[in-house]
């Protein structure tokens, strides 16, 4: 055999060998069916949580997925973070799926930084999402929980606003026309009027009678009507 027969021997050796050891190789552990498990991840945390917001990222198959729907899905761990699905069909088939969830959610944040006794106006404030695993407990997610109240201690800018940074009432600032309102013997007797001082909403607060110019004291039990008890 001349030398070019056997190179060419030599090589079809070396290709019918690295056939071999390819087809001996092991199959990947997670292999992705044709029906797509993401959105039926979404549908069964939607329906089974109270999150309306929901983001899947790296969704990993264990095994094949058939071409229909499963008849449930158990949540062996989780939902959030990296959770660990089961996906059971008839026969109590079941293939196992992976996914890193995440859900949403509103919080009030500050635009820029406040002092103490700031009183919030709808423009000192924004409405960011949130992962709900990183939001504090006692986040305002409701701007009209805020506006009007003022600030109980100094903020930073874009930070959520907790609860125990605002008032509880909302404020009323003083200068402001109000309805001075007795009650008297089942009657309810108005007068206009004007803050003589801030206050707050179901506290105390003097004002002027601007009829008599004399000042009272009532009760704010709204932001604009003070209560006069005789």
């Amino acid at each position: 055999m001349n030398r070019k027969a056997v190179e060419r021997h030599t090589a079809s050796i070396a290709v019918r060998l690295l056939l071999a050891a390819f087809c001996l190789l092991p199959a990947p552990a997670a292999v992705a069916g044709a029906w797509d498990a993401e959105p039926a991840l979404t549908a069964h945390l939607r329906s089974n949580y109270p999150w309306k917001e929901i983001e899947i990222d790296n969704v990993r198959v264990f095994g094949k997925l058939p071409a229909g729907a499963p008849e449930k899905i158990e949540t062996r761990k989780g939902p959030l973070g990296r959770a660990v699905f089961a996906f059971v069909y008839r026969r109590d088939r079941t293939v196992i799926v992976k996914a890193d969830v995440k859900a949403l959610g509103n919080v009030v944040k500050s635009r820029r930084p406040f002092r103490k006794g700031h009183v919030i106006t709808g423009e000192d404030i924004y409405i960011a999402k949130m992962d709900i695993r990183r939001m504090p407990n006692s986040s305002v997610r409701n701007a009209d929980a805020v506006v009007g109240k003022s600030l109980r201690r100094s903020i930073a800018a874009n930070i959520p606003i907790l609860e125990d940074m605002i008032e509880k009432s909302r404020v009323v600032k003083r200068g402001k026309n109000v309805v001075l309102l007795i009650r008297h013997g089942g009657l309810n007797i108005t007068a206009a009027g004007r803050t003589s001082e801030k206050g707050y909403v179901g506290m105390p607060v003097k004002a002027i009678n601007l009829s008599s110019r004399k000042e009272v004291t009532g009760v704010l039990i709204d932001e604009n009507t003070v209560r006069l008890e005789l």
